[in-house]
This record gives C-alpha cells, structure tokens and sequence, in this order.
C-alpha cells in the first residue's frame, strides 16, 4: 500500500491512538499488501476480536480527519472491509463501546474537545462544517418535512425489503431472539393500545403513522375513531391504499401535517406517538408536549415509544456530530429519560435494494446504520421506552391513586 507522506501521518496518528484506546477486547488492521496493526486491551478479559481489510491509505486520512464520521465515510465508500462479514461491524462498534466506559483518556479527551471531536486539530473545520449543517438541519417547522423526506421518502419498496409486511420501522417487543419480527411487531402494537385504555367512544391522535398499522390494529381492536398525521408523502399514499383494502375509511383519517399545526380548537382522548421524539429535536422536545397538552381531551392519555440514549451520555451525544444525524435522520437527536421527562414536566434484501436503483454505497450506509444500532442495543447504551402520561389528579383513568400511578415500563 503506497501512502503519501500525508497518509502515513494520519496513520500514525490512527495507530497511536488505538494503542492508547484498545483497553479490552481486540482490533486488528490488516492493509493488503502484508502489513498488520494489532491492539489489544490487557485492562478486562473479553471475547470481542474483529479484523479489518484495510483496501484504502484514505481510511487512516478519513478517521484522523472526522474520528466516527471518517470511519462512516470508509465503510461507504469501501476503504475497508470486515474479515467476519456478518458480525464484523457490529463487533467493531461493541469493541468502541466497551473501551469507551473503560477508558479515561478518551474521556479526558472527549472533555477537552467540547464539540468537536477529531483526532487531528486540523479537522476542527471539518467539525465545523458538521456542526454548523446540524444547526441548519434543525426540525423547525420549515425544515421539518424536508428532514422527513430525506429518509422516509426513499421509496416504500426500500423498506419493505428489510420490514415485515406490516411495515413497521420503530422497535418490536420480542419474547426470544429470533422470533417471527411480524409477531414481535404486532406485540408492540398492542402494548401501546392496551396502555392507552382505548375504547369505542375514543377519538385517537397519532403523531407520526408511519406506514399506517398501527391506525389499522387499533381501529380493529377497539373500533374508535383514529386521526393520524405524518410529514412523508409516500407514507401517506401508502398508508391510505392499507386503510382502503381493509375497509376502515370510515373509521380512519389521515392528515399531512407537523404537529405544531394542530389546532388546539379539537380535543383528542388518547394521543399515541411511537418513535417520533427522536426526530423531533432537543430544542422542540417542550414544544412537542406543549402541543399535545393543548389537543388533549381533560381526562386524556399520551403515551410515547421512544429510543433513548443513557441519561449521563445525552450532553456530550447532542453537542457531537455523529454517523445518524448526518447519514440517516438529518437533524435528529435521540432523547434520554430525563429530557423526555423534564420536557413534559415543563411543557406539559442486496439484490432487490440494486434493482430499485439503490448503489453499493448506499446499502453500505443502511448497514452501517443497522449494526450502529444493533450494537448500542447489545451493549445496553441504547434502550426503548413505551411511556404513560395522564394530568395530575385524573382518578377516573387510573382509579385509587394509592395503588395506580402514572407508570413507566421499559421494553427492551
């Protein structure tokens, strides 16, 4: 592999720092034409060992250049590739993740940084740039949609190709690793209308529909009166044909439309939201809540699915550019507990994909995005929420407050 002078800087630089970072586990780099870089942590026992084919000197350049976002660029763009094609890149983040609890430097450093986190200095504009395209990706009400769009009107083929058939994209409940992803689907379906104490008389608000199965279980379940909105004009068209082939017109609405454009003339007696708060952004978390408060019937329920990110990480992951934001939901931030909390206190298939006319950068991108996530979930990072808020003092919901309370369960 013939680097430029420039490219063996940054990989020194790389390989420096991994030998400072690898404390547990074991990373090794493998550049085509013979040459190895072994790091292996000697501060905790692990069984975690992945390699990497390195095909590119730009790899080391990209990850000294933009750290995460570098090694997201590589990936894409094939500058490296995985010995254990399966399991490799999922293995490689739970390496990350393990090292990161462990290892004070990184954390020193991290602190240092504020912002920006580059290896190089030099890279601070980089960063810049990534900070500076988040502030613009903000979901203000004029950015929203366009957010939106960007990955949700991809194509509705797209999706079905990695989604069960009832196209449902938030987090299922499973019982078992590998059960049926429909039947764990339809679980959390239900978990969100049995919590929300539907009945026929109800008038159901959904923020963010999705592909409509949700609209389609509760009316059958319950046969109330549903509202839902959605800012994807492919998930509308869609979602509508569903509505139309199981003859629920009648009972079903759909509306384009940002929940800040709700009327507050209209009262809702349930509002059901499932992993919408992700996308709606640190800095509107309140206006969300505010805006349910005003559509919510007196005696009303909300209840929230959302994925969330530790309460002691939320600071630095929202201050931080990272791979989702800037790939996959543009100017979202995953909440933590306590600002979800706080903010209600206070506001009250490879083949197909290629022959839909999706490139290998592309699918490389969806799974990268896809073992991202696998891995924050295994190393308990990340986690999932179904959430129940009702008005203090609503007796008649819950019954005796001494032994019904506003409740939280945690499904993960």
């Amino acid at each position: 592999m013939d680097l430029s002078w420039l490219e063996t800087g940054a990989r020194s630089v790389v390989t420096r720092f991994l030998h400072q970072f690898i404390t547990t586990g074991c990373l090794i780099l493998l550049e085509d034409e013979g040459k190895t870089f072994t790091f292996e942590g000697t501060k905790r026992k692990s069984s975690l060992k992945v390699s990497l084919r390195i095909h590119s000197p730009m790899f080391y350049w990209k990850v000294a250049k933009e750290s995460d976002l570098g090694l997201a660029d590589a990936y894409i763009n094939g500058d490296f590739s995985f010995v254990d094609k399966d399991e490799g890149l999922v293995t490689l983040f739970r390496i990350y993740i393990a090292n990161m609890e462990l290892n004070t430097y990184t954390s020193k450093l991290n602190k240092r940084r504020g912002w920006w986190t580059p290896l190089l200095f030099t890279s601070v504009i980089g960063s810049g740039k990534y900070y500076l395209k988040h502030l613009l990706r903000r979901p203000t009400l004029s950015q929203a949609r366009r957010n939106i769009s960007s990955h949700y009107d991809l194509s509705n083929e797209f999706f079905s190709l990695f989604m069960d058939e009832t196209m449902n994209y938030s987090c299922a409940i499973f019982k078992f690793e590998g059960e049926d992803l429909k039947i764990a689907q339809l679980r959390k379906i239900h978990k969100l209308i049995d919590k929300a104490r539907i009945n026929k008389e109800h008038h159901v608000l959904e923020i963010g529909f999705g592909w409509g199965i949700t609209a389609i279980e509760i009316v059958k379940k319950t046969g109330c009166k549903y509202t839902g909105i959605t800012l994807s004009e492919k998930q509308l068209q869609y979602a509508e044909l569903k509505v139309k082939e199981a003859g629920l017109q009648d009972h079903i609405k759909f509306i384009l439309c940002d929940y800040r454009q709700l009327p507050n003339t209209y009262k809702y007696d349930r509002i059901i939201s499932c992993e919408v708060l992700e996308s709606v952004g640190h800095e509107f978390v309140e206006d969300f809540f505010r805006c349910c408060d005003s559509v919510l019937a007196e005696n009303g329920l909300v209840v929230i699915q959302t994925s969330y990110i530790t309460d002691d990480k939320y600071d630095e992951f929202r201050l931080s550019h990272g791979f989702i934001r800037e790939y996959i939901f543009l100017g979202a931030t995953m909440p933590s507990l306590n600002r979800v909390t706080s903010a209600m206190a206070s506001a009250s298939r490879l083949c197909e994909i290629l022959a839909l006319g999706f490139d290998a950068k592309f699918i490389r991108t969806f799974e990268y995005y896809f073992d991202y996530c696998a891995s924050g979930y295994k190393m308990r990072t990340l986690g999932n929420y179904q959430i129940v808020f009702n008005r203090p003092g609503d007796v008649a919901i819950f019954g005796d407050p001494y032994e019904s309370t506003m409740y939280l369960e945690a499904d993960a």
